[in-house]
């Protein structure tokens, strides 16, 4: 039974660790406009410029973003 609770705590570690990670690859430098008001919504730009710019782990240069 310890055994069970032991992994339980691990797994959940784990889970939390990589949420933090997940959170910490934001590209550096400003968003653009459309960007920056998908995300005060709490939702994600869905232009085609910007979602291929996020994939790439920048911002959209074509939309006002700027990287470092």
């Amino acid at each position: 039974m310890k055994l069970i609770k032991v992994l339980a705590i691990v797994a959940m570690a784990v889970s939390l660790a990589t949420v933090a990670q997940a959170e910490d690859k934001k590209p550096k430098g400003k968003a653009g406009g459309c960007c920056a008001k998908a995300e005060k919504a709490g939702k994600k730009c869905e232009h085609p410029c910007c979602v291929e710019a996020a994939k790439a782990g920048k911002n959209c240069e074509k939309c006002g973003g700027k990287n470092e």
